[in-house]
């Protein structure tokens, strides 16, 4: 398909609050979004046809993170093995995160829960990467500026370590959506999930080396959210290959 420019860090944002204005929450956009991971997820997974094969979800604090989370359970309900590193923030109650946790757990993920800086998140790494034949990058997404510093950053190491699929969702971890940068350290991802709307950085040239192949999917966004946001309303029954 043909994408447009795509959009910025600001249009991404004010696509979300369009469609909050329009009664559509950030967790019903969530629930597609993840979804539509899942799915994208298990497509590759059949490409792959490694018998028995585990996905790894990094799943960060943001909507990025509640995407990847409800993904995990998707997978884990359609029979795979899904581990799963959640990451929240070191104080203050987070609701929406432990319903996700909670209904991963239900379905079977194998989740750890760990605060960024804790002394066990290098472990917990390890033990969700380890012989992943699929990874799938939820750590940051749209809002992040600048580069990835401490526990995130080392974490995005190990992942471009790891001989896994990677498949990260709206932009690889690291990279800027506005100018396709990575001013640190950035996922190399073998496939690219932008949801609602392709991202401007993810299109840009020198964002070849860390998006690999760049996917776009419907996530239940009102064509008219596009055009308060100054897009153009795509045309996508998702995910289909960019």
């Amino acid at each position: 398909m043909t994408l447009d420019q795509g959009a910025s860090r600001a249009q991404a944002q004010e696509l979300d609050r369009a469609a909050e204005r329009m009664g559509v929450p950030s967790a019903m956009l969530m629930a597609v979004a993840g979804f539509q991971t899942a799915r994208l997820a298990r497509r590759l997974l059949g490409e792959s046809q490694q018998p028995d094969p585990t996905v790894a979800v990094l799943a960060g604090k943001g909507n990025n993170g509640g995407d990847g989370m409800v993904a995990a359970r998707h997978l884990a309900a359609w029979g795979l093995r899904v581990r799963c590193l959640q990451m929240h923030s070191s104080g203050g109650a987070e609701p929406m995160a432990d319903g996700l946790r909670r209904a991963a757990e239900a379905t079977a993920v194998a989740v750890r829960r760990l605060a960024a800086g804790s002394p066990g998140l290098r472990e917990a790494a390890d033990w969700c990467l380890t012989d992943a034949a699929l990874v799938v990058d939820g750590m940051l997404g749209t809002g992040a500026v600048g580069a990835p510093r401490g526990d995130l950053a080392d974490l995005i190491g190990r992942v471009n370590r790891c001989s896994a699929v990677v498949l990260s969702i709206d932009l690889p971890s690291g990279l800027d959506c506005d100018s396709g940068q990575a001013p640190g350290d950035c996922v190399r991802a073998d496939h690219t999930l932008m949801l609602g709307a392709a991202k401007r950085g993810c299109q840009e040239l020198g964002a070849r080396h860390w998006v690999g192949r760049l996917w776009l999917a419907d996530i239940g966004i009102p064509r008219s959210c596009y055009l308060e946001a100054g897009l153009e309303p795509p045309e996508h029954p998702g995910p289909d290959p960019a």
